[in-house]
């Protein structure tokens, strides 16, 4: 044991192995830590990202709001003179702050109405704001168009920072920068916080910023009148707290080389401080989606009342005129027989969009119910065809029909109606008068029946196909902006076969080609058990 005790290589040996579990200790420490601040650096920059789109989504569905209050505004006046547009321009401001200016214009692009900028009725639109940003009464604004009909469109103009703006960072130390959707050179906000100094010019980033940046990139719906096309908001945001705490880490390992004894320590309460923080942004998180619950709930609080209000106007109105048509009241002449079927025509179409609006509502909340039995597929498609003819028979549309007979379904016989409604209904609107052809096909094997209904009008671009079936989705081109409607029936359509174990699905070559619409159902006996019955 001498010898061992005083061989230098062993006394120098055990110091060394010290340091070097020292050395590997503290690294291995200083690695995972960084690691750790980095997966909370992206964590923390994920959920940013998520919050700011969900910010912009409500925003951009407030501003579809006040369009609809200001297009419905004008659509139940004959006349709206210039005193009663701004009192209820008024009322629109004092729930909107953040608004700059709303104006009607016509299709020569003069301006008819303005507020709160008055003073520029009159003008033409284009000649008094020719180009992109626009700058009304000191504010560069971005202008938003929606067409209230074919003569006339709304354009509601907002600051750049109406979706995003400084005021919702709590950081002391942050970059943030809206670029122009047709010149990604063009900075229309920007805004750095240097520890509360606010500087709005010439902010740039630096290399290592950009690598800890969070990019949004929306496309919205929102269509851009000066632009000529649909805003797509982009912004690129820099936090301090994006960025790992690098220089701690450091601090850390020489610690570590020092003093093997602090280093469980410090990670103890670095860990701990990192909880802290992950909890903090979660209480956010969850405050945030809390308030788009509710948001979500007053909006479904606030369409059905809508909703049961226009119901009920309809009950006399439709009741009305069908004692009036049977002559119970003396003869009509024709003038008369055709206004009284107009007024039904449309109180039908209105009360359509209302059984629309109760089933999107009943479909969303999971409560759309199906009254299943044994029916005639064949007989449903004729009675629905022959409780449309009228409508045919007006515009002069052709109808051809290839049904097979005798197809039996178990399925919801007044849904399935529905649903061939609201598909002859929309081939109706896109056809043209007199030349217009609509064919229904009815198909089966031994498993599936397969219904097509296609028409000769308008057709639907392709890659829009497939936002057909969206909630208050609507064609968007120069052709269809005319036509009006909600987007709801189809969504309907689709909620309803869903729920028979079908499918159903729309195809088309383009403008002016024409649209087919397809619905598969199933024959056999579903289990029932698992199918929701109408209460």
């Amino acid at each position: 044991m001498s010898k061992i005790t005083n061989n230098p290589k062993f006394i120098y040996l055990l110091p060394i192995m010290i340091g070097l579990g020292l050395i590997f200790g503290t690294v291995t420490a200083y690695l995972q830590l960084s690691d750790y601040q980095q997966q909370l650096s992206q964590s923390y920059k994920d959920e940013i990202h998520i919050i700011l789109k969900k910010i912009i989504d409500k925003e951009e569905n407030r501003l579809q709001t006040v369009s609809n209050s200001m297009i419905a505004f004008f659509e139940s006046s004959n006349e709206v003179t210039p005193d009663e547009f701004e009192v209820f321009s008024d009322r629109i401001f004092d729930s909107n702050p953040e608004l700059v200016n709303v104006s009607i214009i016509d299709k020569n692009q003069i301006i008819l109405y303005s507020y709160p900028q008055s003073e520029i009725t009159g003008e033409k639109y284009d000649i008094l704001f020719p180009s992109h940003p626009t700058q009304i009464n000191g504010i560069k604004t971005m202008n938003v168009e929606f067409p209230m009909n074919d003569l006339r469109e709304l354009v509601i103009s907002i600051p750049f920072d109406y979706f995003i703006s400084h005021d919702m960072f709590t950081s002391n130390y942050f970059k943030l920068i809206l670029f122009s959707p047709i010149d990604n050179n063009l900075k229309l906000y920007q805004v750095f916080n240097n520890n509360g100094m606010l500087e709005t010019n010439n902010v740039e980033f630096t290399q290592k910023e950009l690598e800890n940046t969070v990019e949004i990139n929306v496309q919205t719906d929102l269509h851009g009148h000066t632009i000529k096309n649909d805003y797509v908001l982009k912004y690129l945001i820099w936090d301090g707290a994006f960025e790992p705490n690098n220089p701690f880490s450091l601090f850390l390992l020489i610690i570590g080389f020092i003093a093997s004894g602090i280093v469980p320590f410090i990670i103890y309460k670095t860990n701990n401080t990192l909880r802290q923080k992950i909890q903090e942004r979660s209480q956010i998180l969850e405050q945030k989606n809390l308030e788009l619950e509710q948001i979500k709930k007053s909006k479904d609080e606030f369409v059905t009342m809508i909703v049961h209000d226009l119901k009920n106007p309809l009950v006399p109105i439709t009741s009305l005129a069908d004692i009036l048509l049977s002559n119970a009241f003396g003869d009509l002449n024709p003038k008369q027989t055709d206004r009284i079927k107009m007024i039904q025509s449309n109180a039908m179409y209105l009360q359509n969009l209302i059984q629309d609006l109760l089933d999107s509502q009943k479909a969303e909340l999971g409560k759309l119910r199906l009254n299943l039995s044994k029916n005639n597929l064949s007989e449903i498609i004729q009675n629905s065809i022959s409780k449309l003819m009228p409508e045919f028979d007006i515009k002069e549309i052709t109808i051809e029909t290839s049904v097979a007979n005798n197809v039996q379904c178990v399925c919801d016989k007044t849904r399935i109606e529905q649903v061939l409604s609201n598909l002859l209904f929309n081939s109706l609107d896109f056809v043209s008068e007199k030349i217009g052809k609509i064919s229904v096909s009815l198909e089966s094997n031994n498993h599936t029946a397969k219904i097509t209904i296609k028409d000769n009008g308008i057709g639907i671009q392709k890659d829009q196909l497939d936002k057909l079936f969206v909630k208050f989705y609507q064609i968007k081109n120069n052709v269809t902006r005319k036509y009006g409607g909600t987007g709801l029936g189809l969504v309907v359509s689709n909620d309803i076969i869903i729920l028979h174990g079908g499918k159903i699905w729309v195809e088309s070559d383009g403008i002016g080609m024409g649209s087919t619409f397809f619905i598969e159902l199933p024959l056999k006996d579903r289990d029932k058990t698992n199918i929701p019955k109408e209460k």
